[in-house]
């Protein structure tokens, strides 16, 4: 089984705590030098590959796993670093239409395998949800990223 879900960081005082993306009515205010930080928590058949300890800007963070997922789609070298991290995230297509993801820092790997079609989907919903969330609450757009995200898909 594969799940992944996109939590965002929102300071509160001297304080924070992580929100689920979908439970967002406001993001926090950033300056223009500042990234809106947040993690991917992605579960793949029970090891737990990204998650709240790999805070990063958030929304680059999807943007490289929107074009990791469309180099995998073409058959290229699927990677993607996280933003502000020395840490790869990589997607390979493995016998029988099982792919293997993995995410690599310095010294540690995690890794799992899992159908692609199933992997692929739900790497595409748990985008597809942020970007639906971000865009509705700043009127931005990244249309580049989602093309890369759902190419080849019933996303499009």
């Amino acid at each position: 089984m594969v799940t992944a879900t996109t939590v965002v960081w929102l300071e509160e005082g001297a304080a924070g705590r992580f929100v689920d993306i979908d439970d967002c009515d406001r993001l926090p205010l950033i300056r223009e030098d500042s990234d809106l930080q947040g993690a991917i928590e992605l579960e793949v058949n029970g090891v737990d590959l990204l998650n709240r300890v790999l805070v990063d800007d958030i929304i680059t963070m999807w943007v490289y796993i929107a074009s990791m997922v469309n180099d995998y789609m073409n058959g290229l070298k699927a990677m993607a670093p996280l933003p502000e991290q020395s840490i790869l995230v990589s997607l390979k297509p493995l016998p029988r239409g099982q792919a293997l993801m993995s995410v690599e820092g310095n010294s540690w790997r995690r890794a799992s395998a899992a159908d692609a079609e199933e992997l692929l989907f739900t790497l595409r919903f748990a985008g597809n949800e942020f970007f639906d969330k971000v865009e509705a609450l700043t009127g931005r757009f990244w249309p580049q990223a989602r093309t890369f995200l759902n190419a080849g898909s019933e996303f499009q």
